[in-house]
């Protein structure tokens, strides 16, 4: 009766549990590391201001992480091209692509902060701020949603933001109807 007591007590507290958090065990999902996801963000956040990584510049940086098929998809970013959303929200198709129309920007942002870095299978989730775009002075915030391939090659990332906030640091003039009676 003692053991099994003291399993059962074990299994209270977890220190027994093979998986606590009830993850399925699924075939060739390797689950990513708090500390791959922090220095994906890491890297990422450096070809947000223009600044060089560990792996150089900011298209040696992206050339590192993307995959050839890389998706961008954002209905925030459709929305502030002034784009009829309509279902498809791949706002870039293809690596080569993806950097060649970033590279036209250059710096948009300063003080990008990580707000929260959730790790799962294959995918990334950053939950960040970004404290000005352009100079502005309207905090932005948004979440990215990295998806890995089995190289560690980022093939997806669905971006979504206060798309307002980054309307009206692009000189956007957004007008509110009037709430209440």
């Amino acid at each position: 009766m003692l053991p099994v007591l003291f399993l059962q007590a074990l299994a209270f507290t977890g220190i027994a549990a093979a998986n606590p958090w009830r993850r399925p065990n699924r075939r060739g999902c390797e689950l990513l590391s708090q500390a791959d996801a922090d220095l994906l963000i890491t890297r990422w956040t450096t070809t947000l201001t223009q600044t060089d990584s560990d792996l150089g510049n900011s298209t040696q940086t992206w050339d590192y992480l993307l995959a050839d098929e890389f998706k961008l998809v954002s209905g925030s970013i459709q929305t502030l091209q002034q784009q009829n959303v309509n279902g498809n929200y791949t706002i870039y198709d293809g690596k080569q692509t993806y950097i060649a129309n970033e590279l036209k920007y250059g710096a948009l942002y300063a003080g990008v902060h990580d707000l929260d870095i959730i790790v799962g299978c294959n995918r990334v989730v950053w939950y960040w701020q970004v404290d000005s775009v352009l100079e502005a002075i309207i905090k932005v915030r948004g979440v990215n949603i990295f998806s890995l391939n089995s190289e560690g090659k980022i093939t997806q990332l669905v971006v979504e933001n206060d798309s307002l906030a980054f309307g009206i640091n692009f000189g956007a003039n957004v007008t509110f109807p009037a709430f209440g009676g």
